[in-house]
């Protein structure tokens, strides 16, 4: 019996939404900023020397083109991409968003099958943190940042310690008003052979940090006196790209074959004073063919060196958004 080839074209969208006059730039390719990728999935390796960014609209979309073929897909490394594999096998994109904060469908029209999935998230912070000039180098490039110097009512409702080693190694929250949400900072020493590492040593280190806040000598570690310092990299940006490693690729049912044919995804993330914003649309085309006591000091978390930006719900394991901000290209400069 003659097969047949299915043609498969992904177009990924994330971009967030805009409030209080924020605008996103022009849209840009990926390819104008050569020190950052994009990774499909948690399980993707991590470049040392590049930023990373990753968002879980894509699996979503995936699971939807599955769900629509239902024969079993025959996907390995031999004959597929590692990131196609990676998609494929991904369980990562399960229950990190509610069903109702998200929407995702598909249409089959004869030998075509359309999927959608569309996520988008406000995150703005009850009030508003201190907005700075001239406070942050990052790897020697001046960029714009927002912060606390020290407590008051905004740091204190808004920045939660959640643990602290020592100025190049701590976690920090940001509280949204939605506190089904949080926004996580994570500068850390080490380096992650993945986000799916990086995630392990974040929760790892918040246990730690609880099981800290519990002892009287350590407890300093955990509020802002007022000569702590929070200051954070800005980020605005809109970048959209093709994933080539995915293109092109063939692959089988016990019925048909596949070709992937586009995977595009388009990114735009804003961090601010004001909170964070997020929105993620996603398309999927397919076609047929044939320990020592501490005393208090001030902590200065400045996040000036490489360090991860984590999107999660409180009560989900792994996150639907990860940045690893690993140089300053994407942040907005002064």
């Amino acid at each position: 019996m003659k097969s047949n080839l299915i043609l498969f074209s992904f177009i990924f969208v994330i971009f967030c939404g805009c409030n209080d006059n924020r605008e996103f730039p022009k849209v840009k390719k990926l390819s104008e900023f050569p020190k950052t990728e994009f990774l499909p999935t948690l399980e993707n390796k991590i470049s040392k020397d590049k930023n990373a960014v990753y968002c879980v609209t894509l699996l979503y979309t995936w699971d939807e083109v599955r769900k629509a073929i239902k024969s079993p897909l025959q996907i390995n490394s031999k004959e597929n991409s590692q990131d196609l594999v990676l998609v494929h096998n991904s369980t990562s994109f399960k229950n990190v968003l509610n069903a109702d904060e998200y929407s995702s469908s598909v249409n089959v029209e004869g030998d075509r099958i359309e999927a959608k999935a569309e996520f988008d998230k406000s995150l703005p912070f009850e009030f508003d943190l201190k907005n700075f000039h001239n406070e942050l180098t990052f790897k020697g490039k001046k960029v714009a940042s927002f912060g606390s110097f020290g407590g008051g009512k905004n740091a204190y409702k808004t920045i939660d310690i959640l643990y602290y080693k020592n100025d190049d190694e701590f976690v920090i929250k940001l509280l949204p008003k939605d506190q089904q949400h949080e926004i996580i900072l994570f500068k850390t020493k080490k380096q992650f052979k993945n986000f799916v590492q990086m995630n392990n040593e974040l929760e790892q280190n918040r246990k730690l940090g609880k099981k800290e806040q519990k002892n009287e000598s350590k407890y300093w570690k955990y509020y802002l006196q007022d000569e702590d310092e929070v200051v954070i990299p800005k980020f605005n940006f809109n970048i959209e790209t093709n994933y080539s490693n995915i293109e092109g690729n063939k692959i089988k049912t016990s019925e048909n074959n596949y070709v992937i044919t586009t995977a595009w995804q388009r990114t735009a993330f804003i961090l601010d004073e004001k909170g964070a914003e997020i929105k993620s649309e996603a398309r999927i085309e397919v076609t047929a063919e044939a320990l020592e006591e501490e005393l208090p000091k001030p902590k200065k978390m400045r996040f000036d060196k490489p360090f991860f930006v984590v999107l999660k719900k409180t009560q989900s394991l792994n996150p639907y958004f990860v940045l690893f901000a690993n140089n300053a290209e994407l942040m907005v400069k002064e």
